[in-house]
């Protein structure tokens, strides 16, 4: 079997700090990339000066964005500019582990029908340090989450949340066009990355390997990260009872708003149909019904039910929920 070419797709932006780490990772790799596309968003800071003075036995391209991209349409650059057979997204901050490159090109060549591929990442300090903490542990994608995607039920996962980080993915070059132009405009917490793995699941076309091969760094000056998130407001049942209606709603608004957002890029971008779509669909309906329940409760009960006997109040429980959790949500929809 012929090795595949290899295309590191990189982008920089005031990466001074990490960045020489991050090329050294990859130069140390047991398999050498074909060619590292950089795209530098204008840095301020002497991250062109490093990546010049670097040497390496294959060829390093850069490009420098003038205006500046963004994050988003930055990846969309480099990701485009790759030559490679297989295309590997690449954080400035991070560290490759010497075998990354050889253990996931070997998946995907044993594993022709995947797309796109995604890894585990270990959570380190600014210095390499180990936190003693995966990053799949943080973003919940557990045993029940992986056997559930193996299931088929990838699509449905991702829209509860993105398990995918750009850093520990990559993208056969042939699928590239099935996932442009990315969105820009959804989320300031979809980005590329959200955006590349939740295509390839429309068609179960992505999949993963549970191993570490990241070092994820945590850091002040990181755009995304880890970072713990301050605990919600604990909500009485008096103020369940007694919060205006708008208030208990908006977060199913937000979510509602969002899975429209998705969709109508997709319709408008993309040719799937709506078997292929249905669990987006559904997503959509679910929140906007709850979103759009009247004040009057009585006439609640009926959609609310329905909403029930359809499974949705199961399906889209939280998967940190106890056994009321659904029940709950329920009185929660019939009385706020």
């Amino acid at each position: 079997m012929n090795t595949p070419h290899i295309s590191i797709a990189l982008c920089t932006y005031k990466g001074s700090k990490y960045i020489q780490e991050q090329l050294e990772s990859i130069r140390n790799q047991s398999l050498q990339p074909s060619e590292i596309i950089i795209c530098d968003d204008s840095s301020p800071d002497s991250t062109l000066e490093i990546i010049n003075a670097f040497e390496a036995p294959f060829p390093i391209k850069v490009y420098v964005n003038s205006p500046a991209l963004g994050t988003i349409k930055n990846f969309e650059k480099a990701i485009t500019l790759c030559e490679g057979d297989l295309i590997f997204l690449c954080d400035q901050d991070d560290f490759w582990p010497s075998n990354k490159l050889e253990v996931m090109t070997n998946y995907l060549q044993e594993n022709p029908q995947t797309m796109v591929l995604f890894s585990n990442a270990l959570l380190v300090d600014e210095h390499l340090n180990s936190l003693n903490d995966n990053l799949w542990e943080k973003v919940r994608f557990r045993q029940q989450q992986q056997e559930q995607w193996r299931a088929g039920a990838s699509f449905d996962i991702l829209l509860e949340g993105n398990r995918v980080t750009g850093c520990a993915l990559a993208i056969r070059k042939v699928f590239v066009s099935q996932v442009l132009p990315f969105p820009a405009h959804i989320s300031n917490k979809f980005i590329h990355d959200a955006w590349i793995a939740l295509v390839a699941s429309i068609t179960n076309s992505i999949d993963f390997i549970n191993e570490n091969l990241v070092w994820y760094r945590q850091h002040p000056l990181q755009q995304v990260g880890t970072r713990a998130q301050l605990p919600p407001k604990k909500i009485t049942l008096k103020d369940r009872l007694t919060r205006p209606q708008s208030e208990k709603t908006a977060p199913f608004r937000e979510k509602s708003a969002y899975y429209k957002s998705i969709l109508d890029y997709i319709n408008a971008h993309f040719s799937y149909t709506p078997e292929q779509l249905a669990p987006l669909i559904r997503a959509y309906n679910h929140y906007n019904l709850r979103a759009e329940l009247p004040s009057n409760r009585l006439k609640r009960i009926i959609p609310v039910v329905k909403n029930y006997l359809k499974g949705n109040y199961h399906h889209y429980l939280d998967i940190e929920a106890n056994k009321y959790g659904i029940y709950l949500a329920i009185l929660g929809d019939l009385l706020e």
